[in-house]
């Protein structure tokens, strides 16, 4: 008959080891899995609908990405403007429009102190934080990328920010778009290696 002790043991080691995996890798596979399926439904969006960037749909193919980092999701805070303050961004096609100022967001990546402006965005409901990176001078879209995030996540003054959700602006696919270029202000100090790539080669 086996040992009662060891039986205990092995049921011990099993239990531990679907922990283990409940709290990385099974959360690590939720999280790529989600980003994928977003993914997926964005190059369904952008191959079949009316509102897509790509009037010659046949030309299409999927959007290019960074795989699935979890070390670029950071937890940021919030110090929100007071008072009803704008800033103007220039956009792509030379002119210049007026944006409300939120805030501004602190937040360490990768070792290094950043900070990033920001704005209400003029046709959404969240919040709009456009940047750049090093990334753009080789593998994102040259232009910067953007970022949104919903005003009712900040909690307490904070709110997660995932660059694995960066996407780029419309005029990265067309030049018929003309879409806001990321102030100077929001360069950030390194490369984020996470969201979308360049789609033009």
């Amino acid at each position: 008959m086996p040992n009662r002790k060891l039986i205990l043991l092995a049921i011990g080691l099993v239990l531990a080891a679907t922990l283990i995996y409940s709290l990385t890798g099974g959360k690590k596979s939720s999280f790529s899995d989600t980003l994928r399926k977003e993914r997926q439904e964005k190059d369904e969006m952008f191959r079949t609908s009316a509102d897509s960037p790509f009037p010659d749909k046949k030309d299409f193919r999927a959007l290019n990405y960074f795989d699935p980092d979890s070390t670029f999701e950071v937890y940021a805070k919030i110090r929100e403007t007071e008072g009803n303050k704008t800033f103007t961004v220039a956009m792509t096609g030379g002119q210049t429009e007026t944006y409300t100022l939120y805030g501004e967001a602190t937040f360490e990546l990768k070792g290094k102190n950043c900070r990033l402006l920001v704005f209400h965005s003029p046709d959404k409901g969240a919040l709009f934080i456009p940047f750049r990176d090093e990334s753009n001078k080789t593998a994102s879209y040259g232009g910067g990328r953007y970022l949104d995030v919903e005003e009712s996540a900040i909690t307490g003054g904070h709110v997660t920010i995932d660059f694995n959700r960066a996407y780029n602006p419309y005029c990265a696919y067309s030049p018929e778009y003309t879409c806001p270029v990321p102030p100077k202000e929001n360069t950030l100090p390194l490369a984020v290696t996470a969201g979308e790539k360049r789609y033009h080669d």
